[in-house]
């Protein structure tokens, strides 16, 4: 047991010392944006435009940072993401400092996805050994740690389906699981409302029992209402979402390539001993209904970003079906415990071949974490707040910045003026610049210094390099 406790700590401390907090792309400093205005009390950022003209009065998205989208009111900026994370860091919060507020709710949100996972396996009948392999799986896959490092809502949504799937196999035994089975499900849909689709495998689980569903329903209920008024309050609407019209991103073209995708990938990201999960429906275990329920949710997640347009752009991108890896971890656990069985193993030679396993795996998964460069993350997110940093006191205060990629962090960061030079914009914004007597600089990434320099025109001169973002001043 003391072996168990000194490998979890150092998996966490590992964790703990990559962990990026900081508010970066459009994802974190979105969620983070959103958890400040919260527990601020507030729904709304206020616009930051030119003084004496409209928000759109120079293009719609104009003055938009990415993780914020203008309100139809077009005075005030609205947070894109779920509110699920933003609440969790606000209730770390009120514990810890708000700056470990990140890092309190992934650590603790691992440490729940495991043992979720190990308490769904022991539901299934797995032994314990096969659980903790299990455990070991997911804690590995670059995948997992990918997104334990930073805030973002993937690893959330993982626990949360995993409560949800955990305790909707126990409402037959006793109806008031469903409460729980309910809650967890308002919670995993306030985190991300595609986890709306756990209420498939839910069907699979509860089966037909009037009672169970009734208590599903009020367990459900308070999460419901709240994200139904946070929907209406922020976007006018209870079934609106912060993302807004979003079945365009949606092509049966896409389905093909990004299942050839996630096929290629999963076993990267587990070694191919994941491969031995297509055995599992052929197995007698599949007719249970704990392994049912598995394989719809997996198929049913799986499937439904299959056609999502960038789900298989990229090795990170499946962090959209990472909720229903554990379906997949322990559909192998099952082939694994039935090779076993069918082969009379002693539990002797059954650890020795559970520890090869585990060991061959486990190098596989960490040579892809190296290979992936899963750890180098903090130190490329430290270029938002480093850079925002050096424009807070290097810049003047009337500053004028272009940007894209970094204006959700600079948003959350600094109070410049920002203008998104990838949107559309009139003709008339450079001559009200410099008739307010504004300096025009820019903060850009690489992949899009030349485009954004020559779309929004003008002599620039390269001020200085902070990380990954290069500042430029345009000249009068």
């Amino acid at each position: 047991m003391s072996i168990i406790l000194l490998g979890l700590v150092a998996y966490l401390g590992f964790l703990a010392i990559h962990m990026s907090p900081h508010a970066g792309g459009s994802d974190s400093s979105g969620y983070l944006t959103s958890a400040r205005l919260l527990a601020q009390g507030e729904f709304f950022a206020p616009v930051r435009s030119l003084p004496e003209h409209s928000s759109v009065a120079f293009g719609t998205m104009a003055f938009q940072p990415l993780g914020l989208r203008l309100h139809p009111t077009g005075d005030r900026l609205v947070p894109t993401y779920p509110i699920g994370l933003p609440l969790h860091l606000i209730a770390a919060a009120k514990i810890v400092d708000w700056n470990y507020a990140v890092m309190a709710v992934n650590l603790l949100t691992v440490l729940a996805s495991g043992g979720l996972l190990w308490t769904l396996a022991r539901q299934l009948g797995l032994s314990p050994l096969w659980s903790a392999t299990g455990v070991l799986w997911l804690w590995l896959c670059p995948v997992f740690i990918f997104s334990a490092l930073q805030p973002m809502s993937d690893l959330l949504a993982l626990a949360w389906s995993l409560a949800v799937l955990s305790s909707a196999l126990r409402v037959r035994d006793d109806w008031r699981w469903g409460l729980a089975c309910g809650a967890a499900l308002s919670l995993a849909v306030l985190v991300r409302p595609t986890s709306a689709l756990l209420v498939f495998p839910g069907l699979i689980a509860l089966g037909f029992q009037w009672r169970a569903y009734l208590a599903v329903g009020a367990g459900g209920l308070p999460g419901a209402a709240l994200f139904a008024f946070y929907n209406w309050k922020a976007y006018g609407s209870p079934l609106i979402t912060g993302y807004g019209e979003v079945w365009s991103a949606f092509s049966r073209d896409y389905f093909a390539p990004n299942l050839l995708q996630f096929a290629s990938w999963i076993p990267v990201l587990f070694s191919p001993l994941i491969i031995v999960a297509l055995a599992a429906p052929f197995l007698p275990t599949a007719r249970r209904r704990g392994y049912k329920m598995l394989a719809i949710w997996f198929v049913t997640l799986a499937g439904f970003y299959g056609f999502y347009f960038c789900a298989g752009e990229t090795w990170w991108y499946l962090r959209f079906i990472l909720p229903a890896f554990p379906a997949l971890i322990l559909a192998a656990l099952s082939a694994l415990a039935a090779t076993e069985q069918t082969l009379r193993l002693t539990p002797k030679t059954t650890a020795m071949a559970a520890a090869a396993l585990l060991a061959i795996s486990a190098a596989w998964q960490i040579s892809a974490i190296q290979r992936l460069d899963v750890m180098a993350l903090e130190q490329r997110e430290r270029t938002y707040p480093d850079s925002a940093r050096w424009a807070q006191t290097h810049l003047p205060a009337k500053a004028a910045i272009f940007c894209m990629q970094v204006s959700g962090a600079f948003f959350y960061y600094n109070d410049f003026l920002l203008i998104r030079w990838d949107q559309d914009r009139s003709s008339a914004l450079l001559a009200t610049l410099a008739a307010q007597q504004r300096p025009i600089y820019a903060a850009l990434f690489p992949f899009e210094s030349a485009e954004a320099l020559r779309k929004i025109g003008g002599h620039w001169t390269k001020l200085s390099t902070v990380g990954q973002v290069t500042f430029w001043e345009r000249q009068p």
